[in-house]
């Protein structure tokens, strides 16, 4: 079967199932630039439209019910809209609490105090996006080391920050390009780019660079370039190289902080940066991202900084929002609370999903390694994606072999297998997505019984010889 006539019937399948979220979609497109606010919940030929969402489980327009592994963007590691948060809230606003009222809330310093005492950093300012904290830390990095350059590692995505939206996804021999527009012409010329887990080309860059270098943030777990840990080594070496050359340590934890363990990635390494931003989890649901580090640095945004040094990192309207600070509190509280019940459970899971995804597809003549595994790291993760690969290596240890089109066929991952799954049941994101604590193991056997299905279909229209 030739895959534009695959990719045909895919749709086709999906579509018939789906028609009521396909009208939805035709009329947000009156009004919205491709019916919607973010580019990845818009995938073609339309998004499903949720009407409840709850633990495990939507429910959509067209009265489809589905088992959800991509979970609010990896951040519901208790499953959709739970009680500990809901009831939080409903609280809230029953005593006329909740909704913006301009003032400084006693919950921030509650929600303050708990990420702090996970990281042992100084001090901690909260916004409203990862895309926001990702951009005050470097800009907070610039001024504090008074240097212009800012390192990241091919691969890393830490949202529209203008200071970093080079290296992502798009590969040229190699994951270098600047990847948006509207940016000043002196972005790629101030923005380096390393290869991730590569000490050698690490050090090559810091040797040329170094004294320029401004700052180095990376994902100590990188998720949108391929759900691969950093090596200890790799990070140790970071972390000595930004010491040796004065330059800031940044770590982006949006996806990795109370991800693996109630608390931050960099405490299972024991590599502490001068600043780490947070994100997802921390919000319980809610709107809500931050800025940790060391105070040298964070009062830089203070008025009392002065004119020379003061970085405008203000806040904005919902910045540091009641509900959201009540909500990431009451979140966070109750995943350090029940930490030796929830992650080992949900990484026991994550590690099943892995093994067997590999072993089903191997089974009819596929290609697929699965990431997300701790790598001695983090004993117990819960997210799995899946990559089908063109060539033969035993390991995706790279974003520049997940964005590769001759290692990795990303239009199977992202368009034809997140198809056929939510035509079976199943709502993933790159190829699976994450295990929440509301997942139960017959919900977590029966996505994999779909995947069986889907290879063994996809052996008969060979599908194999497309890769």
């Amino acid at each position: 079967m030739k895959r534009s006539r695959f990719m045909e019937k895919l749709t086709e399948e999906y579509s018939s199932k789906n028609r009521k979220s396909g009208l939805i979609y035709s009329s947000a497109s009156r009004y919205q630039i491709r019916g919607g606010s973010h580019n990845l919940r818009l995938f073609p030929p339309f998004p499903i439209y949720p009407v409840k969402c709850k633990g495990s489980k939507i429910w959509d327009e067209d009265g489809n019910a589905y088992i959800d592994f991509w979970q609010g963007h990896f951040a519901n590691i208790l499953g959709h809209n739970p009680d500990i948060v809901v009831d939080t809230l409903k609280d809230c606003f029953n005593n006329g609490q909740g909704l913006e009222t301009g003032f400084p809330e006693k919950a921030q310093g509650r929600l303050a105090e708990l990420i702090l005492n996970r990281t042992k950093a100084d001090k901690i300012r909260f916004t409203t996006s990862g895309t926001l904290a990702s951009m005050y830390a470097v800009m907070m990095a610039r001024a504090y080391t008074k240097r212009e350059k800012v390192l990241k590692v091919g691969g890393g995505w830490h949202g529209a920050n203008p200071y970093a939206l080079k290296g992502i996804s798009s590969y040229q021999s190699g994951l270098n390009q600047i990847e948006s527009a509207g940016l000043p012409p002196s972005a790629d010329s101030m923005i380096l780019v390393t290869r991730f887990n590569d000490i050698p080309d690490l050090e090559s860059v810091f040797k040329k660079y170094g004294e320029q270098i401004a700052c180095f943030i990376i994902e100590p777990f990188i998720g949108a370039g391929g759900f691969i840990f950093s090596s200890k080594d790799y990070l140790q070496r970071a972390r000595d190289l930004t010491k040796e050359y004065g330059a800031v340590l940044i770590f982006d934890e949006v996806v990795s902080g109370f991800r693996f363990h109630a608390g931050p990635v960099q405490s299972l390494y024991g590599i502490k940066p001068e600043l780490t931003l947070f994100g997802k989890a921390i919000g319980g649901g809610m709107p809500v991202s931050a800025v940790a580090g060391d105070e040298a640095i964070l009062s830089l945004c203070s008025p009392d900084a002065g004119k020379e040094n003061r970085v405008k990192f203000e806040g904005g309207t919902f910045s540091g929002h009641p509900a959201s600070m009540l909500a990431g509190a009451a979140y966070i509280e109750h995943l350090m609370a029940h930490e030796s019940d929830i992650y080992p459970r949900i990484g026991r899971l994550g590690a099943k999903v892995r093994r067997s995804i590999e072993d089903i597809f191997s089974a009819y003549g596929f290609n697929v390694k699965c990431t997300g595994e701790g790598e001695d790291i983090a004993d117990n993760s819960s997210l799995i994606g899946v990559q089908f690969l063109r060539t033969n290596i035993d390991k995706v240890a790279s974003p520049e072999q997940v964005w590769n089109p001759e290692v990795s066929d990303v239009e199977l991952r992202e368009k034809a297998f997140k198809l056929a799954m939510i035509v079976e049941g199943f709502y993933v994101f790159h190829g699976y997505g994450a295990i929440s604590m509301s997942h139960k193991e017959k919900e977590i056997q029966a996505s994999l019984d779909a995947v069986e299905r889907i290879a063994r279909k996809w052996k008969e229209y060979r599908v194999q010889d497309l890769l």
